[in-house]
């Protein structure tokens, strides 16, 4: 078994990397994709913890439907053309760390990732995630563009 793991967030460039994934696995035998969408935790805002706890919990709701609906039409669309099998997984936390944890836990044999996600700003500010898990997995990293 061959296992791929794809970071998606919505942006063109996972959008991408999900193609690029599919490409890979095409026409290969026992190859799976998983999708894995990092939320950011609501212990990671201040501003959720000063409210109270009943506003984290209604984050973590609304980001869980979210995020989980996001990863289906991610898949019922990468699935019209392809055979290909995908698998979802939803985290919460910091993005590099959630992901490369969960590629190293779970060994995956590859990351497919867009190169950014969030924007110029967000880039500049925090670093690049896709940089940090090239770094941090133990697994070949492919950056699509």
């Amino acid at each position: 078994m061959y296992e791929i793991l794809v970071p998606v967030d919505g942006s063109a460039p996972a959008l991408r990397a999900v193609d690029e994934a599919v490409a890979i696995a095409e026409g290969k035998k026992d190859v799976d994709i998983t999708l894995i969408y990092v939320s950011p935790s609501p212990v990671y805002f201040p501003f959720y913890s000063m409210v109270g706890p009943s506003l984290d919990a209604d984050v973590k709701e609304v980001e869980e439907k979210e995020g989980n609906q996001m990863l289906d039409d991610i898949i019922e669309k990468a699935s019209e053309h392809t055979k290909v099998k995908f698998k979802k997984k939803h985290l919460y936390g910091i993005a590099a760390q959630e992901i490369t944890d969960f590629a190293n836990d779970t060994k995956k044999d590859l990351i497919v990732m867009g190169n950014r996600g969030m924007g110029a700003f967000g880039q500049v500010m925090l670093g690049s995630v896709s940089n940090k898990v090239l770094h941090l997995a133990n697994c070949p990293v492919m950056i699509v563009k």
